[in-house]
Order: C-alpha cells, then structure tokens, then sequence
C-alpha cells in the first residue's frame, strides 16, 4: 500500500548537513514536502522517481571536484530522476557552480563547474535532453551567511522560480488534478457513511462497498476478477472528469490568462501541429488482453486474406481513396507504394465494457504520408471517406521513425470478425484516441444509414 506514495515531487540533493539542513527547513516553512538524498550509493533509490517535479542539486557530492564530481552527480541524477518525467525544474544549489574546471586550455573552451554537468550528463543519458529546465540559486559560503538564512532562502526558492509561468500552469493544473482527486474520494467517503451507520461498519468496510457497487453497475452484470478493475477505473474516470470540467475554483489557471490568449513568440514550427496531434489524436496500444479493442489501427499484413474477409483486393482500396487512376502509372506507383492499408476496430465502447460484442466491427483505410504532394494531392474527397487530421507517427513506418502522416477510411470497405478469432492477417499498430474514434465511428453509421428511394 505504502507503494503509492513513493515518488516524490521535490526533491534535495546534498551530502553536507550545514547545508541541506537550512534548505529542508525552507522548505518547510513554505509547506512543500520533500525527500532528501545525500547522494551516497546506498542512499539512492532502487528505481528512478517518475512523478519528479522540482529537484534541488549540489554538483560536488561524495568530496569530489571537477570532473570526478560531473560524473558521481551525473550517476546519482540517472539514479533519482526517470528520464521519462518532463518537465523538471533542475536548481543548481552549488557553492562553486560558476569556478572554470580548467584555466590551462583556450578561453573560448573553458567550462564552469554547472557546464561540464551538463554535459557530463546528457552524454551519460541524451533521454534527458529537451526535459529538464535549469536554474541557478546561489549557495554562499558558511562564512556568509546570514543569520536567518532559512528565511531568506525560502525567499530566494520563490524567486527563483517565479519566471516559469508555462511550468507554474502545468504544476496549477497539475494540483486541480490531485485536487480533484481528493474531491471524488471525499464523496465516496461522504456515500460509503450511510453504509457505515446503516450496518456499523468501519470507515475502511464501507469504502470497500462503495467501490465494489460502482464496480457493480458500471459492469452491468459482467463483472469478472478480470474485468472489474477497467469497471472501477471507468466509473472514477467520469467522476473525476465531472470535477476537472467542473472546479469549484478556477484561481489558480485564471492568473495565467493574460500570457495564455497572447500568440506565441516565436510562432511554432509548421510540423508543431502535426507533432502535437500526435498527443492529441493518437496513442500507443491499450494494455489489455482484448483481442479487439475500438480505437486499435492495424497494420494490414496479408493482402491476400484481405480479399478474402473483405470479398475485394487491396488495390481496390487504394483506387477508392485515390483520385489517381492505374493509367498514371507513376503517380499510381508511388501511391501505392507510399500508402499503408490499415483497419480499425469500430465496436461501441459499451458493449465491449459490458461484454455484450457478439463481432468486432472493423473498418478498412489507408495510412497516408503527408510530406510528398503528389500523395497529398491523392487522397479522394467523398461523402464516404473521412480522415484524420495529420500526426506525427510515432511507430516506425518501414524503418521511418519519424513521419506525418493521416488515417483515411472508406465507409464502404467493412467487415466483421468473431471476438474470439484469431487472425494472423493484420496486426495491432497503435490506437486512435476515444474522441476521434467516436467521429469515424458516428461518420460511419451515418453513411449505413443513408437512405435513398422511389416514391410516386
């Protein structure tokens, strides 16, 4: 249990009491709970922190200098913080951060102590480049200072810190979450008392009834060892979703407006939109033992067992999709060369949930590249098509680690699968997120809906 509360979000790196002490101090006088490390190996935790947010380092550890102390700090910090945690605020806390390591080579390729860090570690681990932010906080000597010095730092802390307005909105957000959070446990706490007087029952007992009844009718009456914890989380999912869209404050963002509605300085990159889109529209494969999962893409691995299921070829999907036609033979070519035939599993949600899929709904499409303009100017515009908007494809396409790309589906090319089938045709790529599921999905039953007749 004691598991959950692991990782920490502050934390101090430092191995000399006179000064960790006065920081930890700090600290807590500004309420924000922390872990301290000394840095020492055994001292260390056995996996990386992954909900890191703010860390406090001294880079001369364990008395060593230079690059002894690059090194030993750059070990320690792979030790302490998961590469895959952004943003993290980095403080510098260093007496000697700003000493040049050597006078002896040309000015122009001297380094300070906090530079060959920084180095020392993105050679140690490149997974850090781009995540961390670094700042710099003075340490004087003990000699200087000041008498209240836990007060001043606590000063200092908030100062440094104060220019992050993008990290400060991600932290404030960040803290609706965890607040939200607590809102829906003290609503189940508030439910599970009437079954605490109604059967006097301690506080734990009745919680422990309060999760399995939500369980309960978020199943609908499949409810499995199996199941149950997707049922759980599904219900506490709307619960929170209710208290994220709906705060009873809005404080904390509301001092991040002024910045927020102003255009970006610089303007983004053109390919920002597509990288983003793949956050926002795509994701990676759920973890789950479901065979079909709706919103699953999958690659089409065996053209000929397409024709099969589908009662039509491939090619005859690509020519559905595309204005070019077989006779342009070298623009037909590099069509059907660049283009990738995928499927998407289309079932409603609620069925699945409750266990109700009698078949999978799968429905046929295209993965387009987006960079060439030839294949661009390919894609067909009709009633019974619908894509995507471009993502930046984080799985690789043909050895391509990076490409742009959009999904394109042809109402028209669907098929069914028994739940329990296995077929070795076509395999899970990556997941098409809820929202955007739901759009082909609905765009879908619109067009079998379609209804055209005679009438005198």
């Amino acid at each position: 249990m004691i598991e959950h509360l692991k990782s920490p979000s502050v934390c101090v790196v430092d191995d000399e009491q006179e000064d960790y002490r006065p920081i930890l101090n700090a600290l807590n006088s500004l309420q924000v709970g922390c872990v301290h490390l000394t840095g020492a190996v055994a001292d260390l935790p056995a996996s990386p922190f992954s909900r890191l947010r703010l860390i406090f380092l001294d880079l001369h550890l364990n008395n060593t200098t230079g690059k002894d102390a690059a090194s030993y700090t750059a070990n320690a910090f792979t030790r302490i913080v998961s590469p895959r945690t952004a943003p993290i605020v980095v403080v510098i806390w260093s007496k000697y951060s700003g000493d040049i390591v050597d006078r002896d080579i040309p000015e122009d390729d001297q380094e300070t102590e906090a530079d060959l860090f920084k180095r020392t570690l993105f050679e140690a681990e490149a997974g850090y480049q781009d995540r961390l932010v670094f700042v710099e906080m003075a340490k004087p000597k003990p000699a200087d200072r000041p008498d209240e010095w836990t007060k001043e730092l606590a000063k200092q802390i908030a100062e440094t810190l104060k220019e992050q307005s993008a990290i400060d909105a991600l932290w404030t957000w960040e803290a609706s979450v965890q607040e939200g959070c607590n809102e829906v446990c003290s609503e189940l706490t508030a439910v599970a008392k009437a079954a605490i007087e109604e059967g006097n029952l301690g506080l734990a007992a009745g919680l422990k009834g309060a999760l399995q009844a939500l369980a309960e009718a978020q199943g609908e009456g499949d409810l499995t060892k199996q199941n149950a914890p997707s049922h759980l989380t599904a219900a506490l999912s709307q619960l929170l979703a209710d208290q994220l869209e709906h705060p009873e404050s809005t404080d904390g963002l509301a001092a991040h407006g002024e910045w927020l509605c102003q255009a970006p300085d610089p303007e983004p990159r053109p390919e920002f939109s597509a990288h983003m889109n793949g956050i926002l529209v795509v994701a990676d494969l759920a973890v789950t033992e479901m065979r079909y999962t709706p919103g699953t893409v999958y690659r089409v691995t065996n053209h000929e067992q397409f024709e099969a299921h589908f009662g039509c070829t491939v090619a005859s999907l690509f020519a559905a999709c595309s204005e070019y036609k077989e006779t342009q033979e070298d623009r037909w070519r590099e069509w059907t060369e660049a283009v990738k035939p995928v499927l998407i599993e289309l079932s409603p949600v609620c069925d699945v949930a409750q266990g109700k899929r009698v078949s999978s709904l799968l429905l046929a499409g295209l993965l387009v590249p987006t960079e060439s303009n030839i294949i661009r100017k390919g894609m067909k515009k009709a009633d019974v098509i619908i894509r995507t908007p471009v993502f930046r494809m984080r799985w690789p396409v043909d050895g391509s680690d990076v490409l742009d790309a959009l999904l394109l589906f042809n109402h028209r090319f669907r098929t069914t699968l028994p739940e329990d089938s296995n077929p070795g045709w076509f395999e899970p790529w990556f997941r098409l997120r809820e929202l955007p599921t739901s759009a082909i999905r609905n765009a879908n039953a619109a067009s079998a809906a379609r209804v055209g007749y005679v009438s005198l």
